[in-house]
């Protein structure tokens, strides 16, 4: 179990913007759905992008369980960005 631990924490940057996402969403057709779950996706790999940068200033030797939720973090600051730009825009 504690292989998959990682692997876990990391399936969380997509499970925690989109059950965050979803939350917000006032309208719930099956369209806008599939574009708050795409959001959810990007924000992932923004999550993945923020924690790639931090790994390469933190070095190579950094542990797997740090990586993951430096994903989730960045992943989270992706979401609390789409938020304010949408809150912002109207």
């Amino acid at each position: 179990m504690s292989d998959l631990l990682p692997s876990l924490v990391t399936l969380a940057a997509f499970l925690l913007p989109a059950g965050i996402l979803l939350k917000r969403q006032r309208q719930r057709s099956a369209g806008q759905i599939a574009h708050t779950l795409l959001v959810a996706l990007f924000c992932m790999l923004g999550g993945l992008l923020f924690a790639g940068a931090l790994i390469s200033l933190l070095g190579e030797d950094s542990p797997a369980l740090l990586n993951s939720a430096l994903v989730v973090v960045g992943a989270l600051l992706c979401v609390l960005a789409q938020q304010w730009y949408a809150k912002r825009n109207g």
